[in-house]
């Protein structure tokens, strides 16, 4: 079983992530509304991180940033709907997938790829 952990301020986006990925085959879903709460989950049993960029306290860079410096072997993924202009870039300078929450379902389903692409790398 490998165990994802979706991190956004907001309870209804992150429960909508939670169950997109718990579609997932040998998937377990945990969740966090706020950065120091993720940090406090990351154990050696997460193996994906996923994470909003914005929100109160750290955003998601610097919460990536953070997981990786503790478990480098983590997967990260930046799942936001920010749209400033190099942030896909920043995240991926960090090893982090950027997948780009849309205003329909369709950014859950790129978050699936993204995260199984992930955990089958």
């Amino acid at each position: 079983m490998r165990t994802v952990l979706v991190v956004d301020d907001d309870p209804d986006l992150t429960a909508l992530a939670g169950a997109y990925l718990g579609r997932l085959d040998d998937v377990a879903v945990r969740t966090a509304t706020d950065a120091d709460d993720a940090l406090a989950r990351v154990d050696d049993s997460v193996d994906c991180v996923v994470s909003d960029y914005e929100m109160p306290g750290m955003d998601g860079l610097a919460l990536l940033d953070a997981v990786d410096a503790a478990h480098p072997e983590v997967d990260l993924v930046l799942f936001t709907g920010a749209e400033e202009d190099d942030l896909a870039e920043r995240a991926r300078e960090r090893g982090a997938q950027y997948v780009r929450k849309g205003a329909s379902t369709g950014g859950f389903d790129d978050l699936v790829d993204a995260v199984e692409g992930a955990l089958d790398g």
